[in-house]
């Protein structure tokens, strides 16, 4: 199952919460509210909060809130006017009270109340069973969660940052495969297939505000952070150094297996697996006259040879620092143990 793809891993999350949500609410005879109930199953299934426990009590206390104000609000008036400063007031509420993750489920049911039940007179039963509905749509969202994929942030860090690690390698040996034996190019690599991954490890820094937790495992999510950032910036690069490289003319000279442009690409593959104590120190600079003299082996402009010759000078500085970071990783992982 690990091995699924996110989009099939979510839906079948959605589907076993659903199905939870059916289950109980027809055995509790309310499923006048299942719509409500659906709704927050389907908002709540998540797999990269940090701190779920905390998370499901904000937003389950939000969505009180929502409630009670809802219904404080529509004894004056049920007018769109008074729905508004109900969800103002909610906001406030929630803001103040500082449940933070708690503010999408208090408008999100503050919103339904008067939906659900605009211009009606309210009763403790309809209170109850919105209230139920709300809270057991996001329990089993969190339910469904955990029993398929317990979730374990620290554990899934790695194996994210390695998906990344080899998409990018991939797509180096892919360019060198074509660089070498010349016919079409390949695809070019899209910020789509890598940047999810790399925001998930950014957001960790955000995720880690005003939370109480151990000094070390703040450390070590930041750190995830730093690499994160660290990994958008050679995408950045890799995606300037792509098209440079499908200017030139295929295939390469098989007479000169010296060229400068192989052994750096291969030392751009070789940085990306390398072992942290291992990885080797870029050069300070590539003279620029080693690039020019390359072009003229190659035929190629001048001016597009010291371009290449830049990115790659800058992925391998970046791809150096990589390597720091994760001996800072592997560092602090060890003392963690």
């Amino acid at each position: 199952m690990l091995s699924l793809s996110p989009l099939w891993r979510n839906s079948l999350r959605i589907w076993l919460a659903s199905t939870l949500v059916i289950g109980v609410l027809f055995w509790s005879g309310r499923n006048q509210v299942l719509g409500l109930a659906l709704v927050m199953a389907v908002l709540f299934v998540n797999e990269n909060d940090l701190t779920p426990t905390r998370s499901i009590g904000q937003k389950v206390a939000g969505a009180l809130i929502g409630f009670l104000t809802a219904i404080v609000m529509q004894e004056l008036s049920t007018s769109w006017v008074v729905l508004g400063l109900a969800l103002l007031f909610t906001g406030v509420q929630v803001r103040g009270l500082g449940l933070l993750k708690g503010l999408n489920t208090a408008y999100l049911s503050c919103w339904a109340v008067e939906l659900m039940h605009h211009g009606n007179q309210f009763n403790w039963a309809v209170i109850f069973d919105l209230a139920f509905a709300a809270v057991v749509g996001i329990l089993m969202a969190q339910i469904a969660t955990w029993a398929l994929w317990p979730h374990r942030p620290l554990q899934q860090l790695s194996a994210l940052e390695a998906g990344i690690t080899n998409q990018l390698s991939q797509q180096i040996s892919a360019m060198q495969q074509w660089l070498s034996s010349g016919g079409a190019p390949p695809a070019v690599l899209r910020s789509q297939d890598l940047l999810p991954s790399i925001l998930l490890l950014q957001q960790l820094r955000d995720q880690t505000q005003g939370l109480a937790m151990p000094a070390h495992t703040k450390q070590l999510l930041s750190r995830w952070a730093q690499t994160g950032s660290l990994w958008r910036h050679v995408l950045r690069q890799w995606l300037l150094l792509e098209p440079l490289l499908q200017q030139l003319a295929t295939p390469l000279p098989a007479e000169r297996p010296e060229l400068l442009l192989r052994s750096t690409l291969a030392d751009l593959a070789e940085r990306l697996h390398a072992q942290p104590a291992a990885a080797p120190v870029p050069s300070t600079s590539r003279p620029a006259q080693l690039w020019l003299e390359e072009a003229g082996h190659l035929g190629a402009p001048q001016p597009l040879l010291l371009a290449i010759g830049q990115q790659c000078q800058e992925l391998q500085r970046l791809l150096h620092s990589r390597a720091l970071l994760r001996s800072a990783l592997a560092q602090l992982s060890a003392s963690n143990r």
